[in-house]
């Protein structure tokens, strides 16, 4: 009896050996794996297209495998004919990297390096992923592009990257990078024009020749697109002059609001003074989203010859520059009527300070229990910080301020707005 029970412990304790042995299989002497041919893929920490000034940086890439192996997979890295940036000089890469066998993944970096040697712009392209790899049924292969910018003495080197003011995740709770978040363009203005622009897949670089003309230059950010979850953007700005200025940095907390994206949103960071190859700097940060409040008098007639307080807001949005707040006081003390739904009042102004503001639906008010919808055309100038306006209320055909000067309460047949920006 006790040598049956012996040898039933014995298979027992056989058959538990077995399965731990399977379940903490090192893939060496007598393993149970099997191999097969997995699926090889390539992940990368930054956007492929690279555009940078020649600096000391790593840009990290991982390689996975869909299953893992009984023996390391061997990855294989390539440099394309394509490139013009010298290997070693500037830029290294590992010209391959093993995955171990049982795992599945591996990481590593392609390290963009500086140097002393005055160059034009030049390219590395690296094709992650050659398909050669043994054991591997379908290579997903990157092709990354980087291209190195080089400053020459004279020149200066603008550099712009951002980071978001809070984290943002998408519906299924995952986090949402910098550079997906949100590409940016760097530009160059003379105040007025683009002259030129600089957008890459993230960060942006751009120089300045040293023998570009002496004068103003202002460096503006905007949006080329950006992930649909509204965040502030927080823009760093950099500077760099072979032997002369070295890292410069600014530094432009909520610069910029993804809620929209179009060519007006955006904001003026910074002035520069080109002279020769002397270089003077101004912070601006300015955004063209903004909002201003102007405060003054609304409308002059027989019962205020000095005219109504008034306060005006002015904003900007992806549909130009606009103005709330006409006829507040006036409509609701004197003609009686309660505004009820306003609306986004957009003017223009030219050159000479001369402002526009075609007609367009402007409020609703309410009545004795009855709606009446506005519309508002204007004219009038913005000289400095004090903004002028002789504007006409139809309401349907019923032109307001005619039928109050027709009626002697008023000496002209608009009202007139007079604000100044607080």
């Amino acid at each position: 009896m006790k040598n049956n029970i012996y040898k039933i412990a014995l298979v027992l304790s056989a058959f538990v050996l077995a399965l731990a042995c399977e379940n903490s299989d090192d893939l060496t002497g007598d393993s149970v794996a099997k191999p097969s041919s997995p699926a090889l893929s390539v992940s990368l920490d930054f956007a492929n297209s690279q555009s940078l000034i020649e600096t000391e940086a790593d840009y990290a890439f991982t390689v996975s495998l869909s299953q893992p192996q009984i023996t390391a997979v061997v990855v294989y890295l390539e440099l394309q004919p394509s490139s013009t940036a010298t290997e070693g000089d500037d830029f290294s890469f590992p010209h391959s990297v093993r995955i171990p066998a049982g795992a599945t993944s591996v990481s590593d970096v392609i390290t963009i390096h500086t140097d002393d040697l005055i160059e034009e712009t030049e390219t590395a392209s690296i094709k992650i992923g050659t398909g050669f790899e043994s054991n591997v049924t379908a290579t997903n292969s990157e092709t990354v592009t980087f291209s190195i910018m080089n400053y020459t003495d004279g020149d200066l080197a603008v550099g712009l990257d951002w980071a978001l003011g809070t984290t943002i995740t998408d519906n299924f709770g995952n986090e949402i990078g910098v550079y997906a978040a949100g590409d940016l363009r760097l530009l160059l203005t003379d105040g007025t024009n683009v002259l030129d622009s600089a957008d890459g897949g993230s960060a942006e670089s751009y120089v300045l020749s040293g023998a570009a003309p002496d004068g103003v230059y202002y460096i503006v950010s905007d949006f080329y697109d950006a992930y649909e979850v509204p965040v502030d953007f927080d823009l760093t700005l950099t500077f760099d002059q072979a032997g002369t200025i070295n890292g410069q940095t600014h530094f432009f907390p909520a610069a910029l609001n993804s809620a929209s994206v179009c060519g007006e949103n955006y904001v003026t960071l910074a002035k520069i003074t080109k002279t020769g190859t002397s270089y003077a700097f101004e912070e601006v940060g300015e955004r063209n989203f903004v909002s201003n409040t102007w405060s003054g008098t609304d409308v002059i007639d027989a019962f205020s010859a000095s005219g109504y307080a008034s306060e005006i807001v002015s904003d900007v949005d992806c549909d130009g520059t606009f103005l709330r707040g006409i006829n507040a006081s006036w409509m609701l003390n004197i003609w009686g009527e309660e505004i009820v739904e306003e609306a986004n009042v957009y003017y223009t102004v030219d050159g000479s300070g001369n402002v526009t503001i075609e007609s367009q639906y402007i409020f609703t008010t309410l009545y004795s229990g009855a709606l009446y919808p506005y519309t508002i055309d204007a004219t009038g100038t913005l000289v400095g910080d004090t903004l002028t306006l002789n504007y006409n209320l139809d309401q349907e055909g019923f032109i307001v301020d005619d039928w109050m000067f027709a009626n002697g309460y008023m000496a002209q047949d608009y009202f007139i707005a007079t604000v100044t920006k607080d």
